[in-house]
């Protein structure tokens, strides 16, 4: 009887100890990690962007056929080729995302300060009623957009495409030099252009709220016409008065530039899952 006594008493004691070392085991056992969901693009942003941008135009001259108190005159015209410029950009950006799955859709629109000119002025004779020293220049001082953008997520960079309406303000500056015979006309037009634009690029999440990005944009706006003047093409010698023509300028324009983007979002963040 001791015997049995003594040994039920030994198994319990063993099976406390055994109990008590795995309650101790599953006191100092480390918890899980906690788990980091993918980075979450929904949400709306406002930034800044700044960057640099290459211009290219193409520039055509006519003065049309004209009647007036010194008798008809003729049509002309001139193309002045192509001229190209640079300039530097400075503006920002504000839009809106939406993520599903691993695409985000959004929409944007930005405005940029810019700074450009290009410059045409005749040498010698090159065509009826141009003379030289006649000068024609194209200005802009603004630009700005309202685009989508359809991206493909890979955590917290996003590498998206971009397009819509491109927008810019052009001044057009003639000066038709005197020549001696005829009067000088200096003439300016300023209009807000519409156009299209496409591009693409990446976007870093720096931080939850924080993005960094790259992009890069080709812009056109098809032909465009200016008002050039009222321009004397013929004086009457026997009766005073000119014959004068309503001038313009064909204008085509294009661009690409490049943008370094930083911008705020502000919406949900990544969701840590607790245990």
């Amino acid at each position: 009887m001791r015997h049995y006594f003594r040994w039920a008493i030994a198994s319990i004691i063993s099976v406390g100890g055994l109990g008590a070392a795995s309650a101790a085991d599953m006191a100092v056992k480390a918890r899980p990690a906690p788990v980091v969901l993918p980075y979450n693009w929904t949400g709306c942003y406002v930034g800044l962007s700044g960057g640099a941008k290459g211009i290219g135009t193409r520039d055509t001259v006519f003065v049309p056929a004209a009647t007036g108190l010194a008798g008809p005159t003729a049509a002309s015209s001139l193309d002045l080729g192509r001229g190209e410029a640079e300039t530097w950009l400075g503006g920002g950006q504000i839009g809106c995302n939406y993520q599903s799955g691993s695409w985000v859709f959004g929409v944007e629109g930005d405005a940029h300060a810019e700074r450009w000119i290009t410059s045409s002025t005749i040498a010698g004779v090159a065509a009826p009623l141009f003379v030289t020293g006649d000068i024609y220049e194209l200005r802009s001082d603004w630009q700005a957009s309202a685009r989508g953008r359809i991206g493909y997520a890979i955590d917290r960079t996003l590498f998206y495409g971009t397009g819509g309406a491109a927008f810019t303000q052009v001044r057009a500056y003639t000066n038709w030099v005197p020549d001696g015979v005829f009067p000088g006309v200096i003439t300016s037009t300023s209009k807000t252009l519409v156009g299209a634009t496409v591009g693409a690029g990446v976007e870093h999440a720096v931080t939850d709220n924080f993005i960094l990005g790259i992009e890069g944009r080709y812009s056109w706006y098809g032909r465009q016409r200016f008002d050039a003047g009222l321009l004397p093409t013929a004086v009457g010698f026997l009766a005073p008065g000119f014959t004068v023509s309503p001038t313009y300028r064909d204008i085509r324009i294009e661009t690409g530039e490049i943008l370094v983007r930083a911008s705020w979002k502000f919406g949900p963040t990544a969701v840590v899952a607790k245990y």
